[in-house]
């Protein structure tokens, strides 16, 4: 009888949730969110274009977003660009991987795409686990700099955070099958070992300024896949289990009882399937709230929402499951992304993979009206909880506010010599101090080569100068055209942002490359 009892529990658990996971029914869309509007799109899209961006973070100084993009046979990508930048960024996959050309031409071109700040040769096996920007002071040689491992050498690395040299360094530290990495409410980090019997790693000093040493915390884990801060408390942290379970660690050590079991609800996992995230909402203290990233028994992502217990506050109440977001994907069973962390605006940041197979042969990380290959943004409350959206602002732009867009003027020369200036050169201005993106593709015949995307900062006066510079590989194959009589076009595409982050009209200018 106990054991039927338990059954029949876990069968009402698992339809007890509202089967309605919609915009404006289980949760809400930011009024800010870039696509709002826009025919066609999904509204909760707030950048598109990535393969698996399997482990993403923000900044906890600037609130800068960096991401972690796993590569398929060419490169794997760190991004690093700020979060309201980001709003309807674009980063290339499938006609780009990394700073090369992807597998997919015909997802190109791919105006104003973004330019990563790193990438590394793939091997096989590779997989990128994107980590956080180093806020720890205890943490010498590392402040400011950027963490990221590969899941299968486990080695973690450091980045500067400077696109003209991102200075790569060896930590020292191996931690094999690396997960995740994590941070509690001080800014200390953490990674996951993800294997049966797992831990769960504190990073602390080493023996110089620029390397790590490994603290396990003490307890074992069942394949620990991700970490959650626990929001105002030291000395807590969430770890979430690929197999199905969210545990507490406090002071250290790992509790017995699981904060949460999501395995009665129908859990997928292995491979890169099961419960990859765990994120408790900013007023925690006060909502109880914590939700969940994982895939269910049709190989779905689910985004679900729990809330602790008053009698046993070290748990939820199961039966307070609520649906938020439900995300098809029963086609293939990688590329599930898996990161969830709320920003500083209060939203809940998402990120979700391309739908599986290899080269986006679902067709899903250029395509706005599917919410894969793409960092979401929504407002988990349901319309009428929580007080007001999330968001930037929760207003309208207050009077007097500045909603204008720069008017960017261009200076191009209609033939250039594109292979001795190594790239195709603009002059741009500003109505206002302004920064000025800019990419292009060489056309050689029926061939698209993309140049390498660029950022100037520019005023209203002097002309600056940008120089949207030739690949390797494109100098080679352009130097071979040249050489062979052909006549190749180059087609530039730029635009312009203001400190209000109010962007100008995409300007494209088409000129001759000559020998």
């Amino acid at each position: 009888m106990p054991y039927l009892a338990a059954a029949f529990l876990t069968l009402l658990l698992a339809v007890a949730a509202p089967a309605a996971a919609q915009v404006g029914v289980s949760y809400q869309v930011p009024r800010d969110n870039p696509l709002v509007g826009q025919a066609g799109a999904t509204p909760e899209v707030y950048a598109l274009g990535l393969r698996n961006p399997y482990r993403f973070s923000f900044d906890r100084l600037t609130g800068d977003l960096l991401i972690g993009d796993v590569g398929s046979s060419q490169r794997e990508e760190i991004d690093w660009i700020g979060v309201r930048a980001a709003r309807g960024a674009n980063f290339g996959w499938a006609c780009r991987e990394g700073r090369v050309a992807g597998p997919r031409t015909d997802d190109c071109p791919v105006p104003g795409a973004v330019e990563p700040l790193f990438d590394y040769p793939t091997s096989s096996p590779d997989a990128v686990t994107g980590g956080f920007v180093v806020r720890d002071a205890t943490l010498a040689g590392l402040v400011g700099r950027y963490l990221y491992a590969d899941y299968y050498t486990g080695l973690i690395k450091s980045l500067a955070l400077n696109f003209a040299d991102p200075d790569d360094q060896s930590t020292g530290l191996t931690v094999p099958q690396l997960s995740s990495f994590g941070e509690d409410a001080s800014g200390r980090l953490y990674v996951t070992n993800n294997v049966a019997g797992g831990k769960v790693v504190r990073l602390v000093a080493g023996a110089s300024p620029g390397q790590l040493n490994g603290q396990p915390l003490m307890g074992s884990f069942d394949r620990p896949v991700a970490i959650g801060t626990y929001p105002d408390d030291l000395e807590r942290l969430f770890v979430a289990e690929q197999t199905g379970r969210v545990r507490l660690v406090v002071g250290g050590a790992v509790r017995d009882t699981p904060v949460l079991d999501v395995n009665p609800f129908g859990l997928t996992s292995g491979g890169e399937r099961g419960l990859l995230s765990v994120a408790a909402a900013p007023d925690y203290a006060a909502s109880g709230k914590i939700y969940v990233y994982y895939t269910d028994a049709g190989g779905d992502i689910r985004i679900e929402e729990f809330t602790r217990s008053p009698s046993a506050p070290e748990t939820v109440v199961p039966a307070s499951r609520r649906v938020v977001l439900v995300i098809e994907h029963s086609s293939e069973s990688n590329h599930n992304g898996g990161q969830l962390h709320f920003g500083a605006d209060g939203c809940l940041w998402i990120t979700t993979g391309d739908g599986g197979g290899q080269d986006n042969e679902h067709d899903n990380a250029q395509n706005p009206g599917t919410l894969l290959g793409k960092v979401l943004r929504i407002d988990p409350n349901p319309p009428g909880v929580g007080g007001p959206p999330c968001g930037f602002s929760n207003a309208p732009p207050a009077s007097g506010g500045d909603t204008t867009a720069p008017l960017l003027r261009t200076r191009v020369p209609r033939r250039q010599r594109v292979l001795r200036l190594r790239g195709a050169v603009a002059y741009v201005r500003c109505t206002e101090a302004c920064t000025v993106s800019a990419g292009g593709t060489l056309r050689i015949g029926s061939r698209k080569l993309l140049l390498q995307h660029t950022t100037v900062p520019a005023q209203a006066a002097p002309w600056e100068r940008l120089n949207v510079r030739l690949g390797k590989r494109s100098a080679r194959l352009l130097r071979r055209a040249l050489t062979r009589g052909r006549h190749p076009r180059v087609q530039l595409r730029l635009s312009a942002r203001d400190a209000a982050e109010n962007s100008s009209a995409l300007v494209r200018r088409l000129l001759r490359v000559r020998r």
